[in-house]
C-alpha cells in the first residue's frame, strides 16, 4: 500500500521527504535550484497560484501603507516564484 503524501520510506524503516531523494533530485531547474516536481511552489502560468500571489500583494500593500510597490520574481525557467521585491516611499 502506497500513501499519498510527501514521504519514503528508506531500507532501516526511517522516513525522508521524496524531493531530498536522489531520485526526487532529477528535475531540478538549473537557475533557482527548485524542482518543479514538488508542488509546493507557486507558478505563474497556473492561475490559482497566480490569484494567490495577487491577493497576497493586495492585503501587503493595504496592510504596509508606506510600501510603494510589490513586485513578484519569477524564475525564467521554471516560472516558479522566486521572491517578492519591494518598492518603499
Amino acid at each position: 500500500m502506497e500513501y499519498n503524501d510527501g514521504l519514503k520510506r528508506k531500507r532501516d524503516g526511517s522516513y525522508i521527504l521524496k524531493y531530498k531523494t536522489k531520485e526526487g533530485k532529477e528535475g531540478d531547474c538549473i537557475e533557482c535550484g527548485q524542482n518543479p516536481k514538488a508542488r509546493d511552489l507557486l507558478y505563474r502560468y497556473n492561475t490559482e497560484d497566480m490569484m494567490l500571489v495577487r491577493n497576497h500583494i493586495e492585503v501587503h500593500l493595504t496592510s504596509h501603507h508606506l510600501h510603494k510597490s510589490v513586485t513578484p520574481e519569477w524564475c525564467g525557467t521554471c516560472k516558479s516564484l522566486k521572491k517578492y521585491l519591494i518598492n518603499i516611499s
